[in-house]
Protein backbone atom coordinates (compact mmCIF):
# COMPACT_ATOMS: atom_id res chain seq x y z
CA UNK A 1 0.00 0.00 0.00
CA UNK A 2 1.07 3.44 -0.42
CA UNK A 3 2.68 5.58 2.49
CA UNK A 4 2.23 8.92 3.02
CA UNK A 5 1.98 11.65 5.73
CA UNK A 6 -1.48 12.73 6.64
CA UNK A 7 -1.56 16.28 7.48
CA UNK A 8 -3.09 18.55 9.90
CA UNK A 9 -5.56 18.68 6.85
CA UNK A 10 -8.04 15.67 8.68
CA UNK A 11 -8.80 17.84 11.28
CA UNK A 12 -10.50 20.27 8.66
CA UNK A 13 -12.06 17.66 6.34
CA UNK A 14 -13.92 15.40 9.27
CA UNK A 15 -15.20 18.57 10.92
CA UNK A 16 -16.52 19.94 7.58
CA UNK A 17 -17.89 16.59 6.45
CA UNK A 18 -19.65 16.08 9.92
CA UNK A 19 -20.93 19.75 9.90
CA UNK A 20 -23.99 21.69 8.72
CA UNK A 21 -23.89 25.58 6.97
CA UNK A 22 -26.86 27.43 7.83
CA UNK A 23 -30.64 27.14 6.47
CA UNK A 24 -30.26 29.89 3.97
CA UNK A 25 -27.11 28.64 2.74
CA UNK A 26 -27.81 24.92 1.97
CA UNK A 27 -31.08 26.08 0.56
CA UNK A 28 -28.81 28.58 -1.80
CA UNK A 29 -26.79 25.20 -3.10
CA UNK A 30 -29.76 23.10 -3.57
CA UNK A 31 -31.47 25.69 -5.69
CA UNK A 32 -28.41 25.60 -8.18
CA UNK A 33 -28.70 21.99 -8.30
CA UNK A 34 -32.67 22.26 -8.98
CA UNK A 35 -31.53 21.43 -12.81
CA UNK A 36 -29.70 18.23 -12.42
CA UNK A 37 -30.39 15.13 -13.81
CA UNK A 38 -32.48 12.54 -11.71
CA UNK A 39 -29.33 10.37 -11.13
CA UNK A 40 -26.92 13.54 -10.62
CA UNK A 41 -29.55 15.21 -8.20
CA UNK A 42 -29.13 11.61 -5.99
CA UNK A 43 -25.61 12.41 -5.77
CA UNK A 44 -25.75 15.73 -4.96
CA UNK A 45 -27.77 14.77 -1.93
CA UNK A 46 -26.12 11.71 -0.72
CA UNK A 47 -23.30 10.50 -2.73
CA UNK A 48 -22.00 7.58 -0.72
CA UNK A 49 -25.98 6.39 -0.16
CA UNK A 50 -26.20 6.43 -3.85
CA UNK A 51 -23.12 4.59 -4.20
CA UNK A 52 -24.08 1.92 -1.82
CA UNK A 53 -27.45 1.52 -3.58
CA UNK A 54 -25.80 1.11 -7.23
CA UNK A 55 -23.17 -1.96 -6.04
CA UNK A 56 -24.00 -4.63 -8.55
CA UNK A 57 -20.10 -6.33 -8.66
CA UNK A 58 -21.18 -9.91 -6.77
CA UNK A 59 -18.63 -10.46 -4.08
CA UNK A 60 -17.85 -14.24 -4.24
CA UNK A 61 -17.12 -16.17 -0.33
CA UNK A 62 -13.27 -16.94 -0.49
CA UNK A 63 -10.32 -17.31 1.85
CA UNK A 64 -8.61 -13.84 -0.09
CA UNK A 65 -11.38 -12.12 -0.04
CA UNK A 66 -12.18 -12.83 3.67
CA UNK A 67 -8.61 -12.32 4.65
CA UNK A 68 -8.38 -8.77 3.33
CA UNK A 69 -12.10 -8.14 5.28
CA UNK A 70 -10.72 -8.86 8.51
CA UNK A 71 -7.73 -6.83 8.21
CA UNK A 72 -10.52 -3.68 7.00
CA UNK A 73 -13.09 -4.10 9.99
CA UNK A 74 -9.82 -4.53 12.13
CA UNK A 75 -9.00 -0.95 11.18
CA UNK A 76 -12.96 0.21 10.91
CA UNK A 77 -11.85 3.16 12.12
CA UNK A 78 -9.36 4.06 9.30
CA UNK A 79 -11.79 3.10 6.45
CA UNK A 80 -14.70 5.61 8.08
CA UNK A 81 -11.78 8.53 8.23
CA UNK A 82 -11.06 7.61 4.49
CA UNK A 83 -14.35 7.73 3.53
CA UNK A 84 -15.08 11.12 5.02
CA UNK A 85 -12.07 12.26 3.44
CA UNK A 86 -13.55 11.81 -0.11
CA UNK A 87 -16.11 14.46 0.44
CA UNK A 88 -14.62 17.17 -1.44
CA UNK A 89 -14.59 14.80 -4.25
CA UNK A 90 -16.61 12.31 -4.49
CA UNK A 91 -19.70 14.07 -6.24
CA UNK A 92 -17.59 14.34 -9.27
CA UNK A 93 -15.89 11.22 -9.48
CA UNK A 94 -19.19 9.04 -8.86
CA UNK A 95 -21.13 11.29 -10.99
CA UNK A 96 -18.71 10.90 -14.44
CA UNK A 97 -18.62 6.80 -13.39
CA UNK A 98 -22.47 7.16 -13.52
CA UNK A 99 -22.62 8.60 -16.20
CA UNK A 100 -20.18 6.31 -18.36
CA UNK A 101 -22.33 3.32 -17.14
CA UNK A 102 -19.10 2.02 -15.29
CA UNK A 103 -19.22 0.16 -11.46
CA UNK A 104 -19.47 3.31 -9.00
CA UNK A 105 -17.74 0.83 -7.00
CA UNK A 106 -14.64 2.20 -8.94
CA UNK A 107 -15.26 4.95 -6.00
CA UNK A 108 -13.39 2.96 -3.61
CA UNK A 109 -9.95 2.99 -5.85
CA UNK A 110 -8.91 6.17 -4.14
CA UNK A 111 -9.45 4.95 -0.67
CA UNK A 112 -6.92 2.16 -1.49
CA UNK A 113 -4.40 3.71 -3.79
CA UNK A 114 -4.26 7.20 -1.36
CA UNK A 115 -6.79 6.96 1.46
CA UNK A 116 -8.48 10.01 -0.96
CA UNK A 117 -5.67 12.16 0.04
CA UNK A 118 -4.19 14.70 -3.12
CA UNK A 119 -1.13 15.04 -1.30
CA UNK A 120 -0.28 10.78 -1.38
CA UNK A 121 2.84 10.07 -3.21
CA UNK A 122 4.38 6.17 -3.17
CA UNK A 123 7.61 5.32 -3.29
CA UNK A 124 6.91 4.69 -7.07
CA UNK A 125 6.43 8.34 -7.64
CA UNK A 126 3.00 7.53 -8.30
CA UNK A 127 0.76 10.74 -7.05
CA UNK A 128 -2.16 12.09 -6.10
CA UNK A 129 -5.88 11.05 -5.21
CA UNK A 130 -5.54 7.54 -8.49
CA UNK A 131 -1.50 7.22 -8.06
CA UNK A 132 -0.66 7.81 -11.61
CA UNK A 133 2.76 7.11 -12.37
CA UNK A 134 4.35 9.72 -14.45
CA UNK A 135 4.36 6.87 -17.63
CA UNK A 136 0.91 6.81 -17.29
CA UNK A 137 0.33 10.21 -16.93
CA UNK A 138 2.35 11.25 -19.90
CA UNK A 139 0.61 8.54 -22.03
CA UNK A 140 -2.71 10.35 -21.09
CA UNK A 141 -1.65 13.29 -21.47
CA UNK A 142 -1.32 15.20 -17.61
CA UNK A 143 0.93 18.28 -17.46
CA UNK A 144 4.08 17.98 -15.33
CA UNK A 145 6.63 20.85 -14.91
CA UNK A 146 8.31 22.06 -12.13
CA UNK A 147 5.55 24.49 -11.33
CA UNK A 148 2.07 21.98 -11.92
CA UNK A 149 1.67 18.26 -11.90
CA UNK A 150 -1.96 17.29 -13.14
CA UNK A 151 -1.82 14.45 -11.56
CA UNK A 152 -2.37 16.14 -8.22
CA UNK A 153 -5.19 18.12 -10.07
CA UNK A 154 -8.65 16.73 -9.34
CA UNK A 155 -10.70 17.32 -12.40
CA UNK A 156 -7.61 16.30 -15.06
CA UNK A 157 -6.44 13.13 -12.63
CA UNK A 158 -10.14 12.02 -12.13
CA UNK A 159 -10.84 12.08 -15.95
CA UNK A 160 -7.53 10.17 -16.79
CA UNK A 161 -8.14 7.50 -14.41
CA UNK A 162 -11.54 7.00 -15.42
CA UNK A 163 -10.16 6.96 -19.09
CA UNK A 164 -7.15 4.44 -18.09
CA UNK A 165 -10.37 2.10 -16.58
CA UNK A 166 -12.82 1.92 -19.66
CA UNK A 167 -9.75 1.42 -21.86
CA UNK A 168 -8.57 -1.59 -19.86
CA UNK A 169 -11.90 -2.93 -19.28
CA UNK A 170 -12.51 -2.99 -23.03
CA UNK A 171 -8.89 -4.75 -23.57
CA UNK A 172 -9.97 -7.45 -21.01
CA UNK A 173 -13.25 -7.60 -22.88
CA UNK A 174 -15.27 -6.05 -19.91
CA UNK A 175 -13.75 -7.91 -17.12
CA UNK A 176 -13.52 -5.74 -14.17
CA UNK A 177 -11.82 -8.17 -12.03
CA UNK A 178 -8.70 -8.08 -14.47
CA UNK A 179 -9.50 -4.37 -15.60
CA UNK A 180 -8.82 -3.45 -11.40
CA UNK A 181 -5.36 -6.05 -10.93
CA UNK A 182 -4.39 -4.09 -14.54
CA UNK A 183 -4.74 -0.94 -12.61
CA UNK A 184 -2.48 -1.53 -10.03
CA UNK A 185 0.07 -4.30 -12.29
CA UNK A 186 -0.20 -2.44 -15.67
CA UNK A 187 -1.89 -4.21 -18.66
CA UNK A 188 1.14 -5.87 -19.75
CA UNK A 189 2.28 -7.89 -16.32
CA UNK A 190 -1.63 -8.95 -16.74
CA UNK A 191 -0.68 -9.79 -20.32
CA UNK A 192 1.84 -11.98 -19.41
CA UNK A 193 0.70 -13.49 -16.50
CA UNK A 194 -2.89 -14.59 -18.75
CA UNK A 195 -0.44 -15.67 -21.69
CA UNK A 196 1.52 -17.99 -19.05
CA UNK A 197 -2.16 -19.81 -18.41
CA UNK A 198 -2.37 -19.82 -21.59
CA UNK A 199 0.75 -22.17 -22.44
CA UNK A 200 0.11 -23.95 -19.91
CA UNK A 201 -4.28 -24.57 -20.39
CA UNK A 202 -4.98 -23.35 -17.25
CA UNK A 203 -8.44 -20.64 -17.01
CA UNK A 204 -7.28 -17.18 -17.12
CA UNK A 205 -10.02 -15.73 -15.15
CA UNK A 206 -8.57 -13.24 -12.37
CA UNK A 207 -7.80 -15.88 -9.03
CA UNK A 208 -5.91 -18.26 -11.76
CA UNK A 209 -2.95 -15.98 -12.59
CA UNK A 210 0.18 -15.94 -10.72
CA UNK A 211 0.41 -12.44 -10.06
CA UNK A 212 2.51 -10.34 -7.45
CA UNK A 213 1.75 -10.22 -4.10
CA UNK A 214 0.54 -6.40 -4.01
CA UNK A 215 -1.69 -7.34 -7.19
CA UNK A 216 -2.84 -10.74 -5.30
CA UNK A 217 -4.11 -9.02 -2.59
CA UNK A 218 -5.07 -5.63 -4.32
CA UNK A 219 -8.28 -7.16 -6.20
CA UNK A 220 -9.54 -8.95 -3.09
CA UNK A 221 -9.30 -5.65 -1.12
CA UNK A 222 -11.54 -3.76 -3.44
CA UNK A 223 -13.88 -6.57 -3.34
CA UNK A 224 -13.81 -6.91 0.24
CA UNK A 225 -14.79 -2.85 0.42
CA UNK A 226 -17.38 -3.51 -2.08
CA UNK A 227 -18.97 -6.22 0.44
CA UNK A 228 -18.50 -3.84 3.81
CA UNK A 229 -19.83 -0.86 2.21
CA UNK A 230 -22.93 -2.73 1.01
CA UNK A 231 -23.38 -4.30 4.16
CA UNK A 232 -22.42 -1.27 6.54
CA UNK A 233 -24.97 -1.74 9.04
CA UNK A 234 -23.83 -5.88 9.54
CA UNK A 235 -20.53 -4.69 10.13
CA UNK A 236 -21.17 -1.41 12.21
CA UNK A 237 -19.71 0.56 9.28
CA UNK A 238 -20.89 4.65 9.68
CA UNK A 239 -20.96 6.15 5.95
CA UNK A 240 -20.04 9.54 5.93
CA UNK A 241 -23.21 12.25 6.20
CA UNK A 242 -22.13 14.55 3.64
CA UNK A 243 -23.03 18.07 2.66
CA UNK A 244 -22.72 19.63 -1.22
CA UNK A 245 -22.12 23.48 0.17
CA UNK A 246 -17.98 21.47 1.07
CA UNK A 247 -17.58 19.58 -2.66
CA UNK A 248 -15.46 21.87 -4.41
CA UNK A 249 -16.21 23.84 -7.28
CA UNK A 250 -13.85 25.40 -9.82
CA UNK A 251 -12.74 29.36 -10.33
CA UNK A 252 -10.73 30.21 -13.49
CA UNK A 253 -8.13 32.86 -12.73
CA UNK A 254 -7.28 35.55 -15.22
CA UNK A 255 -3.92 36.08 -13.36
CA UNK A 256 -1.21 34.46 -11.35
CA UNK A 257 -2.02 34.42 -7.70
CA UNK A 258 -0.24 32.80 -4.53
CA UNK A 259 -2.82 30.42 -2.74
CA UNK A 260 -1.90 32.10 0.77
CA UNK A 261 -3.79 35.39 -0.76
CA UNK A 262 -6.38 33.30 -2.36
CA UNK A 263 -6.77 31.60 1.65
CA UNK A 264 -6.49 35.07 3.06
CA UNK A 265 -9.68 36.55 0.53
CA UNK A 266 -11.74 33.50 1.24
CA UNK A 267 -11.46 32.44 4.67
CA UNK A 268 -10.34 28.91 4.10
CA UNK A 269 -6.99 27.73 5.82
CA UNK A 270 -4.07 27.71 3.50
CA UNK A 271 -3.39 23.80 4.33
CA UNK A 272 -6.72 22.68 2.94
CA UNK A 273 -6.69 24.89 0.20
CA UNK A 274 -3.07 23.06 -0.48
CA UNK A 275 -4.89 20.08 -0.76
CA UNK A 276 -7.70 20.54 -2.91
CA UNK A 277 -4.59 22.17 -5.48
CA UNK A 278 -2.15 20.22 -4.68
CA UNK A 279 -1.19 20.37 -8.42
CA UNK A 280 0.60 23.75 -8.05
CA UNK A 281 4.01 22.75 -7.03
CA UNK A 282 5.18 26.57 -5.62
CA UNK A 283 2.01 27.31 -4.30
CA UNK A 284 1.35 29.87 -7.18
CA UNK A 285 -1.96 29.63 -9.41
CA UNK A 286 -1.25 30.29 -12.59
CA UNK A 287 -3.35 32.31 -15.28
CA UNK A 288 -4.54 31.69 -19.10
CA UNK A 289 -5.98 27.54 -18.89
CA UNK A 290 -5.32 27.12 -15.20
CA UNK A 291 -7.87 27.68 -12.25
CA UNK A 292 -8.17 26.91 -8.78
CA UNK A 293 -10.91 24.50 -6.67
CA UNK A 294 -12.51 25.65 -3.08
CA UNK A 295 -15.57 24.41 -1.83
CA UNK A 296 -18.56 25.72 -2.69
CA UNK A 297 -19.37 27.27 0.39
CA UNK A 298 -16.33 29.43 0.36
CA UNK A 299 -17.10 30.43 -3.49
CA UNK A 300 -19.28 33.47 -3.57
CA UNK A 301 -17.25 35.51 -1.01
CA UNK A 302 -13.91 34.33 -3.08
CA UNK A 303 -15.27 35.55 -6.17
CA UNK A 304 -16.79 38.67 -5.22
CA UNK A 305 -12.88 40.01 -4.00
CA UNK A 306 -11.19 38.16 -7.07
CA UNK A 307 -13.56 40.33 -9.39
CA UNK A 308 -13.05 43.64 -7.68
CA UNK A 309 -8.89 42.45 -8.41
CA UNK A 310 -9.52 41.72 -11.80
CA UNK A 311 -8.20 38.14 -11.24
CA UNK A 312 -11.24 36.06 -12.22
CA UNK A 313 -13.58 35.39 -15.11
CA UNK A 314 -17.45 36.14 -13.74
CA UNK A 315 -18.10 32.36 -13.44
CA UNK A 316 -18.15 29.49 -11.30
CA UNK A 317 -18.12 26.03 -12.37
CA UNK A 318 -20.31 23.48 -10.36
CA UNK A 319 -18.29 20.44 -11.36
CA UNK A 320 -21.99 18.47 -11.24
CA UNK A 321 -22.53 20.40 -14.42
CA UNK A 322 -19.27 19.79 -15.54
CA UNK A 323 -18.89 17.26 -18.91
CA UNK A 324 -16.37 15.59 -20.10
CA UNK A 325 -15.60 15.28 -23.72
CA UNK A 326 -12.75 13.32 -23.34
CA UNK A 327 -13.46 9.87 -23.33
CA UNK A 328 -14.04 6.79 -25.31
CA UNK A 329 -17.81 4.80 -26.04
CA UNK A 330 -19.15 2.78 -23.35
CA UNK A 331 -18.85 -1.02 -23.70
CA UNK A 332 -22.16 -2.05 -25.77
CA UNK A 333 -22.68 -5.22 -23.33
CA UNK A 334 -23.39 -5.16 -19.92
CA UNK A 335 -20.08 -5.68 -18.58
CA UNK A 336 -20.74 -6.22 -14.82
CA UNK A 337 -23.31 -8.89 -15.90
CA UNK A 338 -20.23 -10.32 -17.87
CA UNK A 339 -17.87 -10.18 -14.76
CA UNK A 340 -20.39 -11.27 -12.23
CA UNK A 341 -21.35 -14.91 -14.63
CA UNK A 342 -17.55 -15.46 -15.45
CA UNK A 343 -17.00 -15.88 -11.07
CA UNK A 344 -19.86 -17.16 -9.84
CA UNK A 345 -18.87 -20.52 -9.28
CA UNK A 346 -15.24 -19.61 -8.77
CA UNK A 347 -14.77 -21.52 -5.21
CA UNK A 348 -11.87 -21.70 -2.50
CA UNK A 349 -11.24 -25.47 -4.13
CA UNK A 350 -10.59 -23.90 -7.82
CA UNK A 351 -8.20 -21.39 -5.90
CA UNK A 352 -6.21 -24.03 -4.10
CA UNK A 353 -5.63 -25.74 -7.57
CA UNK A 354 -4.48 -22.73 -9.51
CA UNK A 355 -2.14 -22.02 -6.28
CA UNK A 356 -1.00 -25.48 -6.70
CA UNK A 357 -0.48 -25.47 -10.30
CA UNK A 358 1.43 -22.15 -9.60
CA UNK A 359 4.25 -24.14 -7.89
CA UNK A 360 4.47 -26.40 -10.51
CA UNK A 361 6.38 -24.07 -12.51
CA UNK A 362 9.21 -21.89 -12.48
CA UNK A 363 10.08 -18.77 -14.76
CA UNK A 364 13.51 -17.81 -15.49
CA UNK A 365 14.96 -15.18 -18.25
CA UNK A 366 18.12 -17.60 -19.54
CA UNK A 367 20.74 -14.86 -21.48
CA UNK A 368 22.64 -16.85 -24.43
CA UNK A 369 26.23 -17.54 -24.65
CA UNK A 370 28.30 -18.27 -27.05
CA UNK A 371 27.77 -21.40 -28.90
CA UNK A 372 24.01 -21.50 -27.78
CA UNK A 373 21.17 -22.43 -30.08
CA UNK A 374 17.67 -23.20 -29.65
CA UNK A 375 17.94 -27.18 -30.00
CA UNK A 376 21.05 -27.05 -27.19
CA UNK A 377 19.22 -24.75 -24.69
CA UNK A 378 15.41 -26.53 -24.96
CA UNK A 379 17.60 -29.76 -24.75
CA UNK A 380 19.42 -28.70 -21.06
CA UNK A 381 16.32 -27.55 -20.11
CA UNK A 382 13.97 -30.34 -20.83
CA UNK A 383 11.53 -27.75 -23.01
CA UNK A 384 11.05 -28.03 -26.61
CA UNK A 385 11.95 -25.99 -29.18
CA UNK A 386 8.55 -24.51 -30.08
CA UNK A 387 7.79 -23.71 -26.62
CA UNK A 388 10.93 -21.16 -26.53
CA UNK A 389 9.65 -19.62 -30.09
CA UNK A 390 6.28 -19.30 -28.72
CA UNK A 391 7.13 -18.08 -24.84
CA UNK A 392 9.54 -15.29 -26.78
CA UNK A 393 7.43 -14.78 -30.12
CA UNK A 394 10.54 -15.20 -31.93
CA UNK A 395 10.07 -14.75 -35.57
CA UNK A 396 13.70 -16.16 -36.73
CA UNK A 397 15.49 -18.74 -34.55
CA UNK A 398 18.38 -18.78 -36.33
CA UNK A 399 19.81 -15.28 -35.15
CA UNK A 400 19.97 -16.20 -31.67
CA UNK A 401 23.22 -13.64 -30.29
CA UNK A 402 25.42 -13.53 -27.50
CA UNK A 403 23.08 -11.84 -24.98
CA UNK A 404 19.69 -12.17 -25.71
CA UNK A 405 17.44 -12.99 -23.17
CA UNK A 406 14.94 -15.95 -23.47
CA UNK A 407 11.99 -16.51 -20.95
CA UNK A 408 11.66 -20.37 -20.23
CA UNK A 409 8.77 -21.82 -18.42
CA UNK A 410 10.07 -24.99 -16.34
CA UNK A 411 8.12 -27.51 -14.67
CA UNK A 412 9.04 -28.74 -11.34
CA UNK A 413 9.52 -32.59 -10.89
Amino acid sequence: MKKFIVTTLLIGLLVGCQSSSTGQQRLKYRNNLSKLNASSSLISQDPWNFVQKQLHINIPENKRIQAEKQKILKNRVSLETNLQRSEPYIYYIVKQLNERKMPVELALIPVIESSYNQLATSHAKAAGLWQIVPITAKQYGLEQNRYFDSRRDFIQSTDAAINLLQYLNQRFDGDWLLTIAAYNAGESRIRKAIKWNQDKKLPTNFWALNLSKETMQYVPKFLALVDVLKNNEQYKLSLPTCEYENSLVRIELTQQISLEKIAQYSGISLDELLEYNAAYLKKVVKGGSYHLFIPTAYADNLITKLKELQLASPNIVDLMYLENINHSMPNSFDAIALTNNKYIKINDIDIRFYEKEHLRYSQIIYQVKNGDNLYKIAKNYKVKVNELIKWNKLTNSNKLKPGDKLTINIENR
